[in-house]
């Protein structure tokens, strides 16, 4: 056997650089090694004029392109290269759209990695689960059951979260342990008093000082917005030795610490005629001004006057408890609600609305039940609907003047207290209307005045019984004989 001879050497197909071109015998030979080579002429290589050269399944996708017009691949066409034999950096004009022999016999290629069997067998397989098992209708009554849960849950949310907000007023301590009632409560025997404000700011005052300012008042009745706050300015203002070291302009303004326009003018748009004379007459006037003035009312002024207030609301009861019990109401109010409290002092919410609706004639379009009972829930500190009367009373009645308190403690050392109290009949005898001692012999739960003459009373409650009559009664009457 004969060894084929040698294929060209590559300066055959790829001339030197700088020499002369290559001849059409070289283009020839180099061309049959190149892939546009085969199946050129497939009608002229074969004798009798059928397909020459085929590669592959050439053959029949000829036949499926001349018979359907379409074929499984990109159709090839030859596209000459033309120089490219001489020069191999040279790209084609118009590039061939050709596909993959490999993709379209045998698929793309897959991504994933190569496992092996150790590995494939046993593990999970990752189709499962995608087998359809429930139809349309199992689908939508499990919708139905889910959307039925969501909405009890959600019910169920909603009631624990009214519980979460409800008020309790138990705790541990009152669970484990009994609460003893407060008219038994005791001062301590062996208590310990500390003198570190003694040491620190010298002997206790004595309370008449503070109770002969008119600047402490804090009128409950009137809106918060037409009462001047309590300040030191304000206190300094009623003390005659403070009120020089007070820094302040002309009180003559809207309020008692309002400037006035008129004084804060420059001279040039200043309407009086001398503003140094003018403003010596004004500062003149202030001699015989009250400083400790306020605009009073229970309505609010300006945007808010439809705005609901509790000072309205007070007011309207008082004028109610007038109408009904006359000048003695705030007396005969608190006996009918310790009528209905238990003997610690404290009467529910209900008994209070009951006798504002029967016994004062408060209906619900004057005064709404929400009015009532926001008010109401406000002196429920102690109890979860209880409320102590001492604090009711205080809140709701119109505040005793500092200077009236003054009289009435006055008034009180003036019966020579034992021990803290002094006797109801040494007070009730320098009364001489027989209605009102009737009425406080009725407060102390009696019918005649000897089954209270020698019931001890002390300042607290002394002072609580001329707050009950003062909002109707002059105090300085009341006082007279003392």
């Amino acid at each position: 056997l004969k060894r084929p001879p040698p294929a060209p050497p590559l300066s055959v197909k790829r001339p030197a650089s700088g020499g002369p071109p290559a001849t059409s015998e070289a283009r020839r030979a180099g061309a049959m090694f190149s892939d546009d080579a085969y199946n050129k002429n497939i009608h002229k290589d074969a004798p009798d004029g059928g397909p020459g050269t085929l590669i592959g399944n050439w053959a029949e996708e000829r036949v499926l392109r001349d018979a359907t017009g379409e074929g499984r691949n990109v159709p090839q066409r030859h596209i000459p290269r033309s120089g490219l034999l001489e020069d191999f950096t040279k790209t084609p004009a118009i590039h061939r759209k050709a596909d993959d022999t490999f993709n379209r016999v045998y698929g793309p290629k897959d991504a994933k990695e190569p496992e092996p069997a150790s590995r494939t067998i046993g593990a999970p397989d990752r189709h499962a689960g995608k087998i359809v098992k429930t139809g349309p209708r199992e689908n939508l009554m499990a919708t139905g059951r889910i959307d039925a849960a969501e909405a009890e849950v959600q019910a169920e949310e909603e009631e624990v979260a009214q519980l979460a907000n409800v008020r309790h007023f138990e705790t541990s301590t009152g669970v484990a342990h009994c609460k003893p009632d407060e008219v038994q409560a005791e001062k301590a025997t062996f208590g310990r008093k500390s003198f570190k404000r003694e040491i620190l700011h010298g002997p206790t005052a004595d309370r008449t000082l503070t109770l002969n300012n008119e600047g402490m008042d804090v009128p409950t009745h009137v809106h918060y917005s037409n009462a001047e706050t309590v300040t030191h300015a304000r206190m300094a203002l009623d003390h005659p030795r403070m009120r020089s070291d007070v820094n302040h302009s002309a009180m003559t303004g809207y309020s008692a610490f309002g400037r006035n326009s008129a004084f804060t003018k420059p001279t040039g748009h200043a309407s009086m005629a001398a503003k140094d004379e003018e403003l010596e007459k004004m500062f003149h006037s202030l001699k015989s001004t009250q400083p400790l003035r306020s605009i009073g009312g229970h309505q609010p002024r300006g945007v808010f006057a439809e705005v609901p207030s509790l000072a309205t609301l007070k007011t309207f009861v008082h004028a109610k408890i007038a109408e009904a019990w006359g000048a003695y109401g705030y007396v005969r109010l608190r006996q009918r609600l310790f009528d209905v409290a238990n003997h610690e002092g404290y009467v529910h919410k209900a008994d209070v609305v009951t006798i504002f609706r029967d016994e004062l004639a408060m209906s619900p379009e004057e005064v709404p039940d929400e009015y009532l009972d926001t008010y109401l829930t406000q002196h429920a500190t102690m109890k979860k609907a209880e409320l102590k009367i001492g604090n009711f009373m205080t809140s709701l009645r119109p505040i005793l003047p500092q200077k009236q308190k003054r009289r009435v403690l006055e008034a009180f050392r003036a019966l020579n207290p034992n021990g803290g109290e002094i006797r109801l009949g040494d007070w009730l005898s320098t009364l001489q209307d027989e209605d009102l001692r009737a009425t406080v012999v009725a407060a102390f739960g009696a019918q005649e005045e000897e089954q209270v003459a020698g019931t001890g009373v002390n300042e607290q409650v002394f002072m609580e019984l001329f707050a009950d009559l003062a909002p109707f009664i002059e105090v300085d009457a009341l006082l007279a004989p003392c």
